[in-house]
């Protein structure tokens, strides 16, 4: 403790895949060490720990993502024989025994010795976000998907084991600038013995790649196309994985380090009561939303001893912000007076934040009285919400761009609307923020209980989404990403076990110690079964064939543990019984999507 102050660290994972911790400069400072530290429930922090890295900047990034790898067997490893002998039949990765759980930290130093530890990561968590590699075993069966048969079989995803064992489907960056149409020459055989092995020329044309989030790349390459206009078919496909893509965006919110009451100026209040609804699991998760659904800046924390836990006032503080999307534009806030006032900063003033909150809850009463009656179930009232948000609002990409040059910590006063559900319902786009604040508040209206969630969209982009009680159990509910011309719904009441290959959630959204109370643990109610819409993958061949021939396109569900050899064995089979050869898709988290061209 030589350095007074401990580093306030936050971590991202940058679009190489690796975790890239920063932190402000620490006054007296030189050096910073990112440290490795065991834990358990027992001794808590023990040993010296390990230094993994060390740096005289303030952000770090290690080489490789080695040392964060947890798992033992990996979820495509379990499928090996050797595996299920051994570990018995399952999909989940096996993790790697260990008495202790590890934490990453960091450390700050200087001539006279070191800092106390800053806040710690679980490595588990961290892992969970992080790509280990390119799932060539099942990405490329044989000769490899790779290689596309004309442009409209381009893959759309890549299958990835991240670091804790677990398969992930990521879309596919690729580099449409610099598509190039070659002549390579190819071996070709027919007889089984190779006998008859000879040269050919061939047409390609090589579009490289990044597959998202990571470090992976490679070159697709496209036979059997039309020379001539080969740039403007292209063309479509980058239209194609355009309206594929996820949308994610929600700005970070932390307390900051303490400050005095000099630098925020103006009284701190009590306010307990509002004529607004609030979800809160404690008193003080209730007494500072009230407070902050005025605009208070200087929240007096005297009634409330548990504040002086300083872990427990930022639990209680992030799900009032998170839990009560009425309280618009909070920034930051920080600790005074010695841990009796809590200082919050907005981009909003309190004028401003009254006349949109009257605004936002006149339109979720006109909504509600549009969309929902007496006589519908809760199901029939949280499908109606859902599609209410997909037709009637539009993702505010210039407002995610703006967030991303910021590091999601601040935007520009123009896009403030987009993080607030006033940008959904009022003008009609926003953000996932704004999406999931706005599905909460229609749910309330609508006598259905919901919370909004915080986590990382395929273990990168800060997201929010929603989770809502629907006749006594917990769906998750996505409809920033269910808005999707191509594949819709994909991600409307699934269970915790599928969502999380896509939703990673975090501790933010409400007190830890109720995060248990949420979990979602069927997909009885999962839109695609509702709909009479999913099937085995030995049946769904000829129901997918049935759909084509009704319209020409087919956007049926199987198994979310779909890969490409299934997937390529179901589209072979309908293209023989549907007998087209310009049959064309894709698939994600087992939705299959099939069209005929023409």
């Amino acid at each position: 403790h030589e350095v007074k102050k401990a580093p306030k660290v936050s971590l991202r994972i940058g679009e190489d895949g690796l975790p890239e911790f920063s932190w402000k400069k620490v006054p007296g400072a030189d050096t910073y060490y990112i440290m490795e530290m065991n834990y358990s429930k027992e001794s808590g922090f023990s040993g010296a720990g390990w230094v993994q890295g060390h740096t005289k900047k303030t952000k770090w990034k290690p080489e490789s993502a080695t040392h964060l790898v947890t798992f033992t067997v990996s979820e495509a490893q379990r499928i090996e024989d050797y595996n299920i002998e051994k570990y018995g039949e399952g999909t989940d990765p096996i993790p790697k025994d260990g008495v202790y759980e590890t934490y990453y930290c960091v450390i700050a130093a200087s001539k006279d010795g070191t800092s106390a530890i800053s806040n710690t990561f679980n490595e588990k968590e961290i892992a969970r976000r992080v790509p280990y590699s390119e799932e060539v075993g099942i990405s490329r069966e044989k000769e490899g998907s790779n290689y596309a048969d004309g442009f409209a079989n381009m893959p759309s995803y890549k299958w990835v084991t991240m670091c804790d064992g677990t398969l992930v489907q990521k879309m596919i960056n690729y580099d449409f600038q610099e598509a190039e149409k070659v002549v390579e020459t190819w071996g070709e055989y027919e007889k089984e013995d190779m006998s008859d092995l000879h040269n050919v020329e061939v047409d390609v044309v090589r579009v490289p790649y990044v597959i998202e989030g990571t470090g992976f790349t490679g070159i697709v390459k496209v036979q059997n196309f039309n020379s001539e206009t080969w740039e403007k078919d292209l063309k479509e496909i980058e239209k194609r994985q355009e309206q594929l893509r996820n949308r994610a965006g929600a700005r970070d919110i932390e307390i900051e380090e303490a400050q005095t009451e000099d630098e925020a100026g103006g009284d701190s209040q009590n306010v307990y009561e509002t004529d607004y609804k609030i979800t809160a699991n404690s008193a003080l998760s209730e007494y500072l939303a009230a407070n902050m659904l005025t605009g208070a800046s200087m929240i007096d924390l005297s009634d409330f001893p548990e504040s002086a836990d300083q872990q427990y006032l930022s639990d209680a503080w992030m799900e009032a912000v998170y839990q009560n999307p009425l309280i618009l534009g909070v920034k930051s806030a920080g600790i005074a007076d010695g841990g009796k006032t809590l200082m919050v900063q907005y981009d909003t003033d309190p004028a401003a934040m009254e006349e949109k909150q009257k605004e936002i809850a006149e339109e979720v009463k006109r909504v509600t009285g549009e969309i929902i009656t007496d006589d519908m179930s809760e199901l029939d009232k949280e499908l109606a919400i859902n599609q209410y948000l997909c037709d009637t609002a539009e993702y505010d990409m210039d407002a995610l761009d703006n967030a991303e040059k910021n590091n999601f910590e601040t935007v520009d006063e123009q896009f403030n609307d987009s993080f607030t559900p006033y940008g959904v319902l009022l003008n009609k786009s926003g953000v996932c923020a704004s999406y999931a604040g706005a599905f909460k508040l229609l749910a309330d209206e609508a006598g259905l209980e919901s919370i909004v969630v915080t986590g990382n969209l395929e273990g990168e982009l800060p997201h929010a989404w929603n989770k809502i009680k629907i006749d006594g159990e917990w769906q998750i509910v996505d409809s920033t990403n269910n808005d999707n011309e191509l594949i819709f719904n994909a991600l409307l009441n699934l269970p915790d076990k599928a969502a999380g290959k896509v939703l990673v959630e975090d501790d933010r959204y409400v007190l830890d110690t109720r995060i248990a109370h949420y979990q979602a643990p069927t997909d009885k109610m999962e839109y695609y079964r509702l709909q009479n819409k999913y099937f085995q993958k030995d049946q769904i061949a000829d129901s997918l064939t049935a759909e084509l021939k009704k319209g020409n396109a087919a956007v049926l569900r199987t198994d979310y543990d779909l890969n490409d050899q299934q997937f390529n064995d179901i589209a072979m089979k309908v293209l023989e019984e549907y007998g087209n050869d310009d049959l064309a898709g894709y698939y994600w988290m087992g939705v299959i999507y099939l069209t005929d061209q023409e």
